[in-house]
Order: C-alpha cells, then structure tokens, then sequence
C-alpha cells in the first residue's frame, strides 16, 4: 500500500516542483531585465566601452540572474518530460531537446557578456592601434547579443508549442493551456523568424507575442504549483 500511494503521488510532486521552478525562472528572468544594462551597440566604440564600463556591476549580476534561471529551468525541462511522455514520448523527447538547446544558446549569449568585460579591460590596457581593434570587438560582441537570443527563442518556441500540443492531448492537465501555449510557442517562432528576415517586421509583431506567451506559460506555472495534474488519469496514460 505504501508503495502504490508513492508511485500515485510522484506525478503530483513532479508536477507542482515543475511548476515551483517555473516559477523561479520568471522571477530570475524579471531580475535579469531590470539589472540589465542598456547598450546600444550602433554607438561609436568609445563611448560603448565607456558605458560597459560604468554599467559592469549590472552585467555580472544579470549574468548570474540568466545562469540561474538556465539551471532552474533545466529542471524544469527534465519534469515537463516526465509528466507528459505517457502522452507522446517522441514529442515529449523533441520538446526537451529544444528546451535543451535553447538554454545551451541563453548560456552562450551570457558568456559572451562576460567575455565582452573581458574584452573592455584589454582595451583599457593595450597600447592605441590594438584599443582600437578591442573596442570594435566589444562592440560586434554586444550587437550580436539580440540575434543570438532570437535563435535561442525559436528553439523555446518549439519546445513550448510541443508542450502545449501533449497538454492538449492529455487528460490530465486542461487543454485551454495547452491551446494558448501552442499559440505562444508558434508566435515566438514567427516573430524570430520575422526578425531574421527584417529587423522591424520582429519588432512590429513582439506585442502581439509577449502577451499570449505570458499568458500561457504563467497559466501552466501557477496551474501546475497548486493543481498539479490529475494523477488518477495521468496513471491511466502512463499504464494503459
């Protein structure tokens, strides 16, 4: 008896830990926004390694807040298979690796961030013609931070809509989440995709992404921490 009340009760504690984690990863993702500086790499190099320099303490702690988040939401990759491969395992197991892939494309972008400071104190040491080619090199590592995000969101964009495609078939988790997060992870697909092919059409169509994402995956997070999942039908899935 103790045993079958564990196994019963796993899926239960996976899913509101899923969710718990989530949870954390919007709040570090928030921390990581508002700590972040702004630079905008189209400035002449010397004045954006003067404002990497100024706003350094803000990099290093958005790093950590990203670093985090990655970690938490790695866990958070993990549960999501587990809950919902009695679903599909194939596009439970695709969805993963895209979320996998993703966060292996947010860690780049972060490192870069540092390798960037790495890169302002050699200009600050070296003699002016070598500055001068550091300074360009900060300032190509900075402009390449947004397009390389956007790869990293076609990738979560993949992973969500999956997600929200195996809730939709579950019968254990309600399927208007899985209709909106299916509806959020194509939107980031499109409007990354968008921004590959011209700057503005990604920016024209970000309101209209920003919110259905939103919606979706803070509806699943808060669902998945205090509802959980229906571990009655979630068994019948997972042993037909």
């Amino acid at each position: 008896m103790p045993s079958n009340l564990s196994a019963e009760s796993s899926p239960l504690v996976e899913a509101r830990l899923a969710g718990a984690l989530w949870l954390a990863v919007i709040a570090v993702s928030i921390l990581a926004v508002v700590s972040g500086p702004s630079l905008n790499p189209h400035s002449d190099p010397v004045t954006l390694v003067a404002n990497v320099i100024a706003s350094e303490p803000r990099i290093r702690l958005a790093f950590v807040a990203t670093f985090a988040g990655s970690l938490f939401y790695l866990g958070v990759t993990v549960l999501l298979y587990e809950l919902l491969k009695p679903v599909n395992r194939s596009i439970a197991l695709f969805g993963a690796f895209c979320g996998l892939a993703g966060i292996v494309v947010g860690a780049a972008v972060s490192v870069n961030d540092l390798a960037t400071l790495a890169l302002v104190d050699d200009a600050r040491r070296a003699a002016a013609p070598a500055s001068s080619l550091v300074q360009n090199a900060v300032q190509m590592f900075v402009g390449a931070a947004e397009p390389e995000f956007k790869v990293g969101m076609v990738f979560f964009g993949f992973q969500i809509a999956s997600v929200g495609y195996l809730i939709f078939r579950s019968t254990f988790l309600p399927r208007v989440i899985g209709v909106i997060l299916m509806l959020g992870g194509s939107s980031y697909v499109v409007s990354s995709f968008a921004s590959f092919v011209s700057a503005t059409l990604g920016a024209a169509l970000a309101p209209f992404v920003i919110p259905i994402a939103i919606l979706g995956e803070g509806s699943l997070t808060f669902w998945l921490l205090i509802k959980g999942v229906d571990v009655e039908n979630w068994q019948r899935s997972a042993h037909p």
